[in-house]
């Protein structure tokens, strides 16, 4: 009797001491190389500015535009964007708006480096002529150093500069201010095609300036507040 329990209590300190080790060794294993914070996989890429990560979520690249698909050098910018990231981990940045209209989250991408000296891939694709730039008010934070990118692949004439000048001669042309039929109704209403949404600047407003009004694309001026909202236009986040 005195053997058995023994023999009882030995074996339970086996199994005991067998759980410890092999539940450890799964923790150590399934918690292996986790990402830094903010880190993610890059599981495919759609476009030259847009990519979904591993969790299943799409990130839109901020303060630049690449060409959409049919325009000239889509295929390059693309493929430019998937050589860069595809299957790679990269740390998303973000500004101040966290999603747009459509779900996609709003980043600054960045190609970690192990020397320190990180690539931000926004930067990289508008410097060597694949996207232009295109600063949305609040998420301004690398307005500056985006446009000076494009002004250098602009002088070196590189991708898009290059390959597609009447494209983006006739794009500028059909951009032009439109002029409000009435002088006194200067409330340009604008239609982001990157899922901003739709938005009106008064004068005064940070951008009123530089919008465009291109009445191809739906938008329009406004005499008053009221008729812009009547037309589902909401006021600009960077008006006074």
């Amino acid at each position: 009797m005195k053997y058995n329990q023994k023999r009882n209590i030995f074996v339970a300190i086996i199994i005991f001491l067998a759980g410890i080790f092999l539940g450890g060794r799964f923790l150590i294993t399934k918690n292996q190389n986790p990402l830094p914070a903010n880190h993610y996989q890059v599981s495919s890429v759609l476009d030259g500015d847009t990519l979904k990560i591993k969790d299943g979520q799409r990130v839109r690249l901020i303060g630049i535009d690449a060409p959409e698909s049919g325009n000239c050098y889509y295929d390059a910018s693309t493929r430019a964007l998937k050589d860069l990231v595809e299957n790679k981990t990269v740390r998303l940045e973000k500004d101040i708006t966290d999603k747009d209209m459509y779900g996609r989250l709003l980043r600054y991408v960045i190609l970690p480096n192990e020397n320190g000296d990180d690539l931000l891939v926004n930067d990289y694709l508008t410097r060597q002529g694949f996207a232009k730039t295109s600063a949305v008010s609040p998420d301004t934070r690398y307005r500056d150093l985006l446009a000076s990118a494009q002004q250098e692949a602009f002088k070196s004439k590189l991708g898009m500069w290059d390959k597609c000048g009447d494209e983006l001669e006739n794009q500028t042309k059909r951009e032009l201010d439109s002029q409000p039929a009435d002088p006194a109704c200067v409330i340009k209403g604008n239609i982001s095609e990157k899922g901003y949404g739709k938005t009106y600047l008064m004068p005064g407003c940070a951008s009123y300036d530089s919008t465009k009004v291109d009445p191809r694309k739906g938008e329009q001026c406004f005499c008053t507040e009221e008729e812009a909202t009547a037309a589902g236009f909401r006021r600009a986040a960077n008006c006074p």
